[in-house]
């Protein structure tokens, strides 16, 4: 009974360590731009209460990044706080807006940090249609990402050895 126990526990570890690598693969799936419209007044449109909204998009180290619509005149701070704020090992000091702007991209890279010690609201951009907003992590991100992987490694290396051990 002992043993069927023993090799029951070993494959719920197995099973475990398999799963986990697929669940940070999933958590590093990247989001797919959306085809930015040619025509400007398609990109402004009538919210619930008759308000004009447009559609942006926010990516990176934000608690919920995606696609969002908000009310137009929405400044870059309304929009993160919208998307749930800053994720932890966010690197407020250097967040990126692309901006399409007559069949050209044009990036703006804003200093939140600055304004969030100074209050200075001119460092703080209106946001306009079909922006994309991304919040790098920081260098100790990265770390973590890749300390987080190997540990993963590891663990299926463990399983395979213990499966190894039930023969």
């Amino acid at each position: 009974m002992i043993r069927q126990l023993e090799y029951f526990g070993r494959i719920l570890i197995l099973i475990a360590a398999l799963l986990l690598p697929l669940h940070a693969f999933a958590e590093m799936a990247a989001l797919q731009p959306v085809p930015n419209e040619t025509n400007n007044v398609a990109q402004y449109f009538l919210g619930d209460r008759d308000g004009i909204y447009i559609t942006v998009n926010v990516w990176g180290k934000v608690r919920r990044p995606g696609q969002y619509n908000v009310p137009s005149g929405t400044d870059l701070m309304t929009l993160l706080s919208v998307a749930g704020g800053p994720a932890e090992n966010a690197k407020l000091n250097d967040v990126r807006i692309i901006r399409q702007i007559n069949q050209h991209e044009e990036i703006l890279d804003i200093d939140i940090r600055r304004y969030l010690e100074t209050g200075d609201l001119s460092l703080i951009p209106e946001i306009r249609p079909g922006d994309t907003v991304l919040v790098k992590g920081s260098g100790w991100a990265v770390v973590q990402k890749v300390v987080s992987a190997i540990g993963q490694v590891g663990i299926v290396l463990n399983a395979i050895v213990l499966w190894q051990r039930l023969d």
